[in-house]
Parts: C-alpha cells; structure tokens; sequence
C-alpha cells in the first residue's frame, strides 16, 4: 500500500535525478518516490518524520531559513531541485542530499544549498529524520553537573576546564534569575564548518555561521574548543521567546559578548561609540542592521544589547522578560512595540539609547 501510495504522488515530483543514482533498483526507486511524495507536501509539519518527534515543539533541525518559512511543495517550485545523493547504509536507514538552486531572479543573489537528511524504515513505513543523532556519533561525550559536552575527535579538551563551564552557568542562571533546565544543555564542540552544518542537515550552505543553539531543544552547537559559550549558553537558559533580534541576540551580547565571547560587550560598545561618534552610521543604520554584514556585525549585537541594558536597568529584569516572552514582539515592529509598551515615543527612547552608547 505504502508503494502504490508513493507511485502515484512520484508522478508529479519535481527533485531531478542525476544519472548515478540508479532509480531502476527497487529499494533506491522506493526511497526516490517517498523523497518525492515529500516534496509534494503543502504543510510544514512532522507527519512524515520519525514518530519521536510527535511531541516536539520542532522536528526539523536546519539552522537555515528556507524550510521553516516554505512548504516542500513550495520549495520545489521556488527553487531548481536536485537529488544529488541517495545511499542505503543497511536495511533500515539510508540517506540523501538535495540541493536548492535558486531560480534566476535580477532582484536576488543566486545560491545552491545542499541538505541532508536520514529515511529511517520502521517497519513496512519510511520516516524522515535529522543528522545529528548519526553524525554526532564520532564527538566524544563528557558530563557535569549543566553540561553535556560532545567533542569533536580533533580536539582534545581538558576536562577541568569543561567542569569549570559548568559553574559559569550556575553563576548565570543566578544573574538571569532562571529557574535551572531539567536536564544538562548539550554543547556540541564542532572542529570545522563541515561537522556543524551536518548536525544540521547541512552539506553546502550558502552562509556562514560560527555557532547557534536551538533553543526549543536547548543544545548548542559551535565550531569552538572553548568549553565557555556564553552568549550561547544564554539562547538555552532563556528558551524560546518572540522571534525579535534585539531581545534574543541583544541579552545574549550583554551578558555573554560576541564572536565566541572574544568580544565583550564592553568592548562592543566602545567600537559602537567611536563610529557613532564620527558619524560612520546612524541610530537607523544600526536598527535596520545595514552595517557591514547585516546579520553577523559585532556592531548591531552591541547595538541590540544597548536596548536590553536600557529596558532592564529601567524596568527591572521581569519586566523585560514580559517583552522578550512576548510572542507579539518581533524584529520588525520591535521599536513600535517599546513604544506601545512603556509609553515612551521614538524620539524618548532613541535619546535614551543613544545617552547609553555616547556615555563613559
């Protein structure tokens, strides 16, 4: 039933098929239409992955973009797609790589993305599954008290300094006021870009990214041999809040500092005054975040954790855990929201943020 069901849905597949792999074989053709019938889905939802993901508040491990905000159907018809690898490592587990080609577009930059996934059979049904549970098998693992650590091979850490870690973040659940996670927060020390975008269903990505945590599931991963991530050990305590820049990136900057902690914010905020000082961008430039590389600028983190320094040496930390808790808060309407929030106009709180970045 699962293969006719699959037949008919390959028909309107749109993933291309390079000549090596060989769809002519049962067992890959079988796994070449359930990739298909995937790709043909119109919602972004967890009924075709593995059924430990039921009761997940997320089932789709990608750091990037594109799958959360499209369906596959839409994916597929946005993009050029491509099977670019299928391989069966036993009876029950296989794998495949599909790129992403953006269409040809005068308003956007072309990029190729390459994904990974695993198909898991229980069974006679095939399931859908992320890489980090197989890829990470190689890092090697070390438990504290708050900390999960998994190693990369081609590190060798000592474990004082991993137990160290450990007590930074009590001394951080304190300074947050956080109740602690019910279980340790797992620290993946990635070697290279390669081992952190596989444990994110990524080969190719088109992007660039030294660590991120997914906050839902509370894990870090980094490339870093650093056993203190601070700014990223924040994303885990605080969970998930509104999807707004400035409250997540900026409370993470302030108490944990930037760029693998080798940026504090106070040395953040003092490369921010001198080019506020000299006119090198304005409040907007850095609020719009059209200063150097938009999205990974020292600068606009500085920038954000000014705000929260604002809003919790004003307001109190509770307070600011209203907004950050807030799901009506986002990155786009953050300034109106402070404005509908404290009652204080654009004008008041731009004065006040300035006041804190020009202030010695």
């Amino acid at each position: 039933m699962m293969g006719l069901f699959l037949l008919h849905h390959s028909s309107f597949a749109q993933v291309r098929v390079p000549v090596k792999i060989d769809t002519s074989q049962q067992k890959i053709k079988v796994l070449y239409n359930f990739i298909n019938a995937y790709m043909q889905k119109d919602t972004i939802n967890n009924e075709m992955w593995h059924p430990k993901y039921k009761n997940r508040k997320i089932h789709d491990y990608t750091m990037d973009w594109t799958w959360g905000e499209f369906t596959p159907r839409q994916i597929s018809k946005r993009f050029d797609i491509e099977l670019s690898e299928l391989q069966c490592i036993n009876d029950t587990l296989s794998y495949f790589k599909i790129s992403t080609k953006s269409k040809s577009d005068k308003n956007q930059n072309s990029h190729c993305n390459v994904y990974k996934y695993y198909i898991v059979k229980i069974g006679d049904t095939y399931y859908l599954d992320n890489c980090k549970e197989y890829d990470s098998d190689r890092f090697r693992r070390y438990s504290t008290k708050n900390l999960e650590f998994y190693i990369s091979p081609f590190y060798k850490i000592e474990k004082n300094k991993m137990e160290a870690a450990s007590k930074v973040l009590d001394t951080m659940y304190s300074l947050l006021k956080r109740p602690n996670l019910k279980k340790p927060i797992a620290y993946y020390m990635c070697s290279s870009e390669e081992e952190l975008n596989n444990l994110s269903n990524i080969v190719i990505w088109d992007g660039g990214l030294g660590g991120f945590t997914n906050i839902p599931e509370a894990y870090v991963v980094a490339i870093n041999d650093n056993p203190i991530y601070t700014h990223e050990f924040i994303h885990a305590i605080l969970g998930q809040g509104a999807n707004c820049f400035f409250l997540q990136e900026g409370i993470a900057s302030l108490y944990g500092g930037m760029n693998k902690g080798a940026i504090s914010y106070q040395k953040g905020l003092e490369e921010l005054r001198e080019g506020y000082k000299t006119e090198k961008y304005s409040f907007d430039d850095l609020y719009f975040r059209k200063v150097k590389q938009q999205y990974s600028s020292s600068l606009t983190y500085t920038f954000a954790a000014v705000f929260c320094k604002y809003l919790i040496e004003n307001y109190g930390l509770d307070y600011f855990y209203k907004l950050y808790y807030d799901p009506e808060i986002t990155s786009n309407n953050f300034l109106e929201m402070l404005v509908k929030k404290t009652g204080k106009n654009k004008k008041q709180l731009k004065e006040a943020v300035e006041k804190l970045i020009l202030k010695k």
